[in-house]
C-alpha cells in the first residue's frame, strides 16, 4: 500500500513536473545562442569595441527589444543609435550601416515577438 502511494506521487510529480522541465529548458536554452549569433552578427559588421565590451553590447540589443514591444519603430532606433554614438564616440562612432545593423540583428536574434 505504501508503495503504491510513493509510486502515485512520483506518477503525479513526473507528470507535472515533467512538462514544465522541458519548456524551462526549451525557452532558456536559445536565450544563449541568440545572444552568441547576435554578438556574432555585431562583430562580423564592425561592432566590437564598445564601452563595456560584449556584455554593453548584449544589454543594448535587450533595450531595443524593450523599445520595440512599446511600440517605437526600427527607423527611429536606428536614427537614435547613431546620434547617440556620434554623441559619445565621436568620428569613432557607429556608421549608418552599423546603426541599422545594430537594431536589425537585435530584432533578428534578441526580440522573439517583434
Amino acid at each position: 500500500m505504501a508503495a503504491q502511494r510513493l509510486s502515485g506521487r512520483f506518477i503525479r510529480a513526473a507528470v507535472v513536473g515533467g512538462p514544465l522541465l522541458i519548456a524551462g529548458v526549451v525557452c532558456a536554452g536559445p536565450a544563449h545562442a541568440d545572444e552568441a549569433s547576435y554578438l556574432n552578427h555585431l562583430h562580423n559588421v564592425g561592432i566590437a569595441d564598445m564601452d563595456g565590451g560584449d556584455p554593453a553590447l548584449v544589454q543594448t540589443g535587450w533595450k531595443v527589444c524593450q523599445q520595440i514591444s512599446w511600440g517605437a519603430p526600427a527607423s527611429q532606433l536606428q536614427s537614435l543609435a547613431l546620434q547617440k554614438s556620434a554623441q559619445d564616440n565621436g568620428p569613432r562612432g557607429l556608421t549608418p550601416r552599423q546603426a541599422d545593423a545594430l537594431i536589425d540583428y537585435a530584432i533578428v536574434d534578441l526580440c522573439p515577438r517583434a
